[in-house]
């Protein structure tokens, strides 16, 4: 029975991210205000509300999870950074390798999703700074990493699913051409990390806390080439 309420609630999940997605400006829309028409500073507001409601959905889904999660993550987190930091520069270091395997033979092909990201950065740099570091990695991990493994038990398989559908995710919201899919290799290889961190740690907040660490330093370094550039 726990099984398949776990299955339940990982297909609950998932459906509502993507629902959520789609429907972005329909709350405006239904009480009559007009999404596009709104100024920079009350469109951030409302997303960042908006990202914010969906979290606290996805505790309310999870929250037996969470609340066993958190106090052990607290409670041995130097244990976990210790024991999975080097998982996460593995995947750091194998995602510039494959980015700049791409850029060597397709020097046509972009990234479409990161100049997308740059974009909104431009514009507005709170919005993404919050959405990247605090926001995506717990509702991505929630999606990506714990529904899929409520509903696949087997590891490797988990691993893949977990992985390729976490790089695609990143792809397919924003392609222009089908060489942006070659983007799909580096996007996927911190999916399957976190995917594996997941399996050994048996922990979500592992899984989150690199993947906060991970868009942290690329926030960073985002920061820092802007000011050189």
């Amino acid at each position: 029975m726990k099984e398949r309420e776990n299955i339940l609630l990982g297909i609950i999940a998932i459906l509502l991210y993507f629902v959520q997605k789609i429907f972005v400006s329909v709350p405006l829309q239904i009480i009559g205000i007009n999404y596009q028409g709104m100024n920079l500073a009350a469109k951030v507001a409302y997303l960042l509300g908006y990202e914010l409601l969906f979290i606290i959905i996805l505790i309310f889904i999870y929250h037996k999870i969470f609340k066993k999660d958190i106090i052990d993550y607290l409670k041995n987190f130097k244990q976990y950074f210790k024991k999975y930091i080097e998982y996460w520069a593995l995947a750091f270091g194998l995602m510039i390798m494959s980015n700049l395997m791409i850029t060597t033979l397709l020097p046509t092909a972009v990234a479409t999703n990161q100049a997308a990201v740059n974009s909104i950065f431009d514009i507005a740099p709170l919005y993404i700074i919050v959405s990247a570091v605090l926001y995506a990695p717990i509702i991505e991990e929630s999606i990506f990493r714990l529904s899929i493994r409520n509903i696949i038990k087997n590891d490797t398989l988990f691993i893949i699913v977990s992985g390729l559908s976490f790089g695609l995710l990143h792809v397919i919201g924003s392609y222009e051409s089908l060489v942006d899919f070659v983007y799909v290799i580096p996007y996927s290889i911190p999916g399957f990390v976190f995917a594996y961190t997941l399996v050994k740690s048996k922990n979500i907040f592992v899984p989150i806390g690199l993947h906060m660490f991970h868009n942290g330093i690329t926030m960073i370094l985002q920061i820092i080439l802007g000011v050189l550039v």
